[in-house]
């Protein structure tokens, strides 16, 4: 009889431990699906959480109790499969608990960022960094191979650079799910680790199963496309203090300089002498060689076109043998077009600006009559000064002054070298990333305007006195704006900090007042804490229409607005009347 009602109980048991764990990852999906800045909603389903892992943990120790007898040896292993999911959620509810209690200032966030960060922007930005790593891994690896002219290995990096460049944008963008390039990630990884391996076998579908394949043309689409590389890489490291991606422009520009013309040109020389074989057939489409001749001639005439210089253009010219021409007359036809060219884009000399001290006296006179606060005797001592400082401004140098030409030369000697810039590394470490604060915390200091425009008339100036007019430029903004109502633009957290680091001020009693007055907290002389009453509307069919609860400012661990335990009683006689 005994070891039926085991069986009974041990059955109950286990139906209570599975809706326990059913209902503990239903408010556990709320909660990571919650906002972040909706801190009293998340609260009220971490209580919930608590008291869920509550029950579960009086039932994981009854499953403890159990299995220490040998009277349930048949039913051993599922009481071990419900007390590892029940330890599980234990876990989970362990990491909310400490999520919830890192205020985003305390010496915790401050020390370990990654703590009160998402797991799921964690998550994305991991990957973010390793597909950044992957790709100035491969740029590195192109450089080697544009050195030794390996025109296959070329192509299939650049296919792979590229692709990973744009899962960059579509993880910007929220366009890819992270999961779907965590399956992918160690075939990415063995591509660039091994690639150059004798036994190396190349995945040849493998964006094409993430879904976000890109395929070329030809190669001069590729040449475009390599200028989206630093704007891409740029707006992957600022993606978490910034989400914006950055938008690639694909259009040329309009004018060239001497040297990328001539590299241009020489680039497009290569392709043309080159003949890559055909990889695969995820990877780039020849080109047949009379549209790669006509795209170089196209390529070429626009480039002597942009040039400014004579040497550029002489330079430029040859380049057009490539493309055969038709008769010795088109040759002709462009080179009298050229020297035309050159003639009408010839730069003219420089010249110092003529003196304009009549012009600036105009101004400075026009200005003087107009401004009013001028004929104030406040500022005869200041004027003269005012005067000289804005002729020295408007007037343009003939010549560089030596004081200028000293601290340019300093300036460009202690210039740092490019290659210690380290900005790409900078968000490995925790600590230099942007640290996530509320939108009610003040990102500006308060500004003050000053009313310095002073609109006497002739005649008050001539008769009242300095006295009078000082007492005019005292009644500003500022002297008439009272500090309790700067205090009602505070939030609590600000107020908070007033009271418990600004002991026996002034600006102490301010935010008691506002705290008591304007937000409904009340001062507790016991524990020296806020407290704040909350009153719940319950919903039509209960006892009660109303609840009361009372939440407590925790200033000595959390620095957080945290529940009271059911048992806290109200006492008048304990709160400060303010």
């Amino acid at each position: 009889m005994s070891q039926r009602k085991l069986q009974q109980d041990i059955d109950k048991l286990l139906k209570k431990v599975k809706e326990g764990l059913e209902t503990f990852d239903e408010v556990y999906e709320k909660f990571e699906s919650s906002d972040p800045t909706n801190s009293s909603y998340r609260e009220k389903l971490e209580s919930d959480l608590k008291r869920e892992i509550k029950k579960l943990q009086k039932q994981r120790e009854q499953i403890k109790t159990w299995l220490s007898k040998e009277d349930v040896k048949d039913k051993s292993n599922v009481l071990l499969e419900n007390r590892r999911f029940i330890e599980n959620d234990m876990e989970r509810f362990k990491t909310i608990e400490k999520l919830m209690k890192a205020k985003q200032f305390s010496n915790e966030a401050l020390t370990n960022p990654d703590s009160i960060i998402d797991p799921r922007d964690l998550k994305k930005r991991e990957i973010f960094i390793f597909i950044q790593d992957c790709i100035q891994e491969l740029q590195k690896q192109l450089e080697t191979y544009e050195n030794d002219d390996n025109y296959e290995g070329i192509a299939r990096h650049e296919f792979h650079i590229n692709n990973l460049q744009n899962i960059l944008k579509l993880l910007t963008r929220n366009q890819i799910d992270t999961n779907t390039i965590d399956e992918f990630k160690d075939d990415i990884k063995y591509y660039v680790e091994n690639n150059d391996d004798p036994d190396f076998v190349e995945y040849d579908t493998i964006y094409e199963d993430m879904g976000c394949e890109i395929q070329f043309a030809n190669d001069l689409n590729l040449e475009n496309t390599n200028d989206i590389n630093t704007s891409t890489l740029s707006s992957a490291n600022d993606y978490i203090t910034s989400t914006t991606p950055v938008k690639p422009n694909n259009n040329p520009s309009t004018t060239t300089s001497t040297p990328s013309a001539a590299t241009a040109t020489a680039t497009l020389r290569k392709q043309d002498r080159s003949s890559p074989k055909k990889l695969k057939k995820s990877t780039l489409i020849a080109s047949p060689s009379k549209q790669q001749d006509e795209d170089l001639s196209k390529a070429t005439a626009s480039a002597t076109t942009t040039t400014t210089t004579p040497a550029a253009t002489t330079t430029l010219f040859p380049a057009t043998s490539t493309a055969v021409p038709t008769n010795m007359n088109d040759i002709k036809t462009e080179d009298k077009d050229i020297h035309e060219h050159q003639h009408v884009q010839q730069p003219s000399e420089l010249s110092f600006p003529k003196d304009i001290t009549s012009q600036i006296n105009d101004i400075i006179s026009a200005d003087i009559e107009q401004n009013q606060a001028f004929r104030n005797p406040l500022f005869n001592e200041e004027l003269k000064y005012w005067l000289n400082t804005k002729k020295t401004l408007m007037q343009p140098y003939k010549e560089m002054p030596q004081s200028m030409l000293s601290q340019l030369e300093s300036s460009l000697l202690n210039c740092p070298d490019s290659l210690d810039a380290d900005s790409p590394y900078l968000y490995r470490k925790p600590l230099s990333l942007p640290h996530p604060t509320s939108i009610f915390f003040p990102n500006e200091p308060i500004r003050f305007i000053y009313p310095f425009d002073l609109k006497l008339s002739n005649n008050a100036t001539n008769n009242n006195t300095n006295t009078s007019s000082q007492k005019k430029v005292k009644n500003d903004i500022y002297s008439n704006t009272s500090l309790a109502k700067i205090f009602t633009k505070f939030d609590l957290d600000t107020l908070f900090f007033i009271f418990y680091h600004y002991q026996g001020t002034y600006e102490q009693f301010l935010s008691s007042r506002e705290l008591n007055k304007n937000r409904n907290w009340q001062f507790n002389k016991v524990d020296r804490c806020w407290y704040y009453k909350e009153i719940e509307k319950l919903p039509p069919g209960m006892n009660k229409s109303e609840e009361e609860s009372w939440r407590y400012f925790d200033y000595k661990k959390s620095w957080l607005a945290r529940r009271c335990s059911p048992d806290f009683v109200y006492k008048k006689e304990d709160f400060e009347k303010l």
